[in-house]
């Protein structure tokens, strides 16, 4: 819900930093000149054309452009933290994410598997058996699993002498580390991806 909250309230800085530039590029300039060409105000002619009056007007105007400019800064650094934060906390099951990667999760797996549908890594070894954690999503060779208990009653029924891969796939650690446990109470040797 942070990162959410976050993410929201970046948006909202940065919109109105961007609305409080544009009306000081574009909608006061035309403004000051459409009330000097047909309201012909001498009041604000003169105003205009008083130089410690001007002096004052842009100084301020510098001053709220500073702001805007600020505003938008913060902004775009609070809508980063709060994508950082969202996508560390669920990986790729985070909505943003999945938004606008949707095929990231599936390709960087699937890349890597071979004819068999044994998953072989960077030095060319084929392992047989692997495990995918997503996020909070766990996987036994392509199966899902519900949770834990699930994938120990998988493991169970695989031979003790064979290795098994894990592939961290920007996963949550507390469920990287539940695969670990599970592994190690089995006493199954594994390998990490890097």
């Amino acid at each position: 819900m942070i990162p959410w909250i976050m993410m929201i309230a970046g948006t909202a800085m940065v919109l109105l930093g961007g609305l409080g530039l544009a009306s000081l590029y574009i909608y006061l300039p035309l403004k000051e000149k459409l009330e000097i060409v047909y309201d012909r105000d001498e009041e604000f002619i003169w105003a205009r054309l008083d130089p410690r009056k001007r002096k004052i007007v842009r100084y301020k105007t510098k001053q709220l452009r500073m702001e805007f400019l600020v505003l938008c800064l913060i902004g775009s650094m609070l809508f980063g933290v709060g994508l950082y934060l969202g996508y560390a906390a669920e990986g790729e099951g985070f909505w943003f994410y999945q938004k606008f990667y949707p095929q990231a999760a599936n390709d960087q797996v699937w890349d890597d598997l071979n004819e068999e549908g044994q998953f072989v890594s960077e030095s060319g070894k084929a392992y047989t058996y692997y495990i995918v954690v997503s996020g909070r999503e766990i996987s036994l060779c392509g199966e899902p699993c519900a949770d834990g208990v699930d994938l120990k009653e998988k493991l169970s029924q695989i031979r003790r002498e064979n290795t098994v891969m894990v592939i961290d796939s920007f996963a949550v650690a507390s469920a990287y580390h539940s695969v670990e446990k599970v592994l190690n109470e089995l006493g199954l040797s594994y390998e990490e991806t890097q």
